[in-house]
């Protein structure tokens, strides 16, 4: 007797979608509502054109030529999740319009008509804590924000979605922000042209196959792209992409992802774009690391600017500290086979975590303008420069050339008078030296005029340019000029030298025989430096 392929039961360990599972089925709930599979469904679109009428609908389905065998894929797809229509339940053809459910209400409307949803954060603690808002359109509900606040810990109703931000309309109507699941480069490239062009920042992350190594195929290493504004997501399934394709990215999403005036907004988003360049040729600019934006905010507000630095901050504590619910990072969604088709869990996990991004920029930019001083916002990542600080303004008793009343009690009361009448001149933050600017301008020049990686990185490149461009300069003025108190003579030395080797810079021979070998590390003179004799 043939063995049959399915095990019925609990302990079933074969799946054809993913393959042998060693560990048993979950029992829990799942972590994210179930979607209505008709009305998903009923979104797609018609042959090779976008639907213009996304009014009511959460998610665009940006089918190809091949939308009906797609359709039908989707809309059968086992999951213990999905809700399966009844027989008597309405037609999911695609070929057959559709209705609309009548009887949907979205639980906006449910929390304002019912019982009031408790205000209260999860710790139990009474003090409200209100919803983060932006001056964009589309913002968080309320309703929704306070129901996840109050929902128990881990439970699926806890945790931060995209599918809760809306905007009323002017006619009055609520709207979702819309997912666009695109399978084909054509319908890529429509989307692309339709809903993102003109947005001066996107949210952007990417999505692969968990095995895939650097030998694997460019589809096993970017499978899915995602971006998002703050009205729609878009989700770029380049795996699904036709077979035989020479170049997997449409036109217009590289003209996006290429144009530096377009902020690319993310969480080691270095290394999406790296991906990017190595496996679809796309040299993406514009990249903002969402975590300089977000230490440049919190350390700034708490008057420890020194705390302010490049290391990264994973993006569910942004969002838990800054949106103020958690966000869902379930390994099981997220080690899922992203080559496939996706369900809709993976298209909710992809979408939330492009549009985090977006509404994490405009909550933290928003309160960076509140700052007072307000910092310039960060430079975009692939120039390779600080993030900018400001001190904050001393209290008024710490000024300099305050002078308190009990200061003047050995003076009359003419020279009292006069000196109180005097305007206070405010500390003025201290001016960087301009040849440390015109240094960092050219390593950021240098680096964007390099079509390979560059080896050096950012603060070698400056010491150098320091150093070469000012024959009044050697490493030991350099190391004062710098930094305040000075670097380490032997650290500006390794950094002009860490450039000139990897970098092949040009040098004058007799500055740095006379300027920089002296001062290396006698200890690294004597053990060998490899680098001493390509000077020599």
């Amino acid at each position: 007797m043939a063995r049959p392929l399915r095990v019925a039961g609990e302990k079933k360990l074969w799946y054809p979608e993913l393959g042998i599972r060693f560990s048993p089925s979950s029992n829990s709930v799942p972590l994210y509502p179930s979607l209505d599979m008709p009305r998903f469904v009923q979104t797609a679109s018609e042959g090779n054109d976008i639907r213009n009428d996304f009014t009511n609908e959460q998610f665009g389905y940006c089918a190809n030529a091949v939308m009906e065998q797609d359709l039908a894929t989707l809309a059968t797809t086992r999951h213990d999740a999905i809700p399966q229509p009844s027989k008597n339940s309405t037609s999911t053809n695609p070929q057959i319009p559709l209705q609309r459910p009548t009887t949907t209400i979205n639980q906006e409307s449910e929390n304002s008509q019912g019982t009031e949803v408790s205000k209260r954060n999860p710790e139990g603690d009474p003090e409200i804590v209100e919803p983060p808002l932006t001056p964009l359109s589309f913002n968080i509900s309320p309703s929704l924000f306070y129901a996840a606040r109050a929902a128990k810990a881990g439970s699926s109703e806890s945790f931060w979605s995209h599918t809760m931000y809306q905007r009323t309309s002017d006619q009055g109507a609520v709207e979702k922000v819309k997912v666009h699941y695109c399978t084909s480069k054509h319908t890529t490239e429509q989307v692309c042209r339709k809903h993102f062009f003109g947005e001066a920042v996107l949210g952007f992350d990417l999505e692969w196959f968990p095995y895939a190594s650097r030998s694997s195929g460019t589809r096993e290493n970017v499978s899915l792209i995602q971006i998002a504004s703050p009205g729609r997501i878009g989700l770029f399934h380049v795996a699904m992409f036709a077979k035989g394709e020479d170049d997997l990215v449409a036109p217009a999403l590289r003209t996006i992802m290429e144009d530096p005036n377009v902020s690319k907004v993310g969480v080691h988003i270095q290394g999406d774009c790296t991906r990017m360049k190595n496996y679809l040729g796309v040299q993406v600019q514009g990249v903002f690391e969402l975590s300089h934006l977000y230490k440049q905010v919190k350390y700034t507000a708490a008057k420890t600017p020194k705390l302010i630095n490049k290391v990264t901050v994973a993006l569910s504590t942004q969002v838990h500290d800054i949106l103020k619910l958690p966000l869902f990072k379930g390994d099981v969604v997220r080690s899922s086979n992203w080559m496939k088709r996706l369900d809709y869990k993976q298209i909710l996990y992809a979408a939330s975590d492009a549009y985090a991004g977006i509404q994490l920029y405009h909550v933290l930019d928003s309160k960076r303008k509140r700052l007072n001083p307000c910092p310039p916002r960060p430079h975009h990542a692939e120039l390779g420069l600080p993030i900018p600080v400001v001190e904050s303004e001393p209290k008024p008793e710490e000024e300099a050339g305050h002078l308190s009343d009990s200061s003047f009690s050995s003076f009359g009361s003419e020279l009292e008078t006069e000196l109180l009448a005097l305007p206070l001149i405010p500390a003025k933050p201290p001016v960087r030296d301009a040849r440390i600017l015109v240094a960092e301008k050219k390593a950021a020049e240098y680096r964007k005029s390099k079509t390979s990686g560059v080896s050096a990185p950012p603060t070698s490149l400056r010491a150098y340019f320091v150093w070469h461009s000012n024959l009044d300069l050697n490493p030991e003025a350099v190391a004062q000029l710098l930094r305040d108190p000075p670097l380490k003579t032997n650290t500006v030395v390794s950094y002009i030298l860490e450039a000139i080797v990897s970098e092949k810079m040009t040098y004058d021979k007799g500055r740095l025989k006379s300027e920089v070998l002296p001062l290396l590390d006698q200890r690294a003179m004597k053990v060998g430096n490899a680098a001493v004799p390509f000077f020599i």
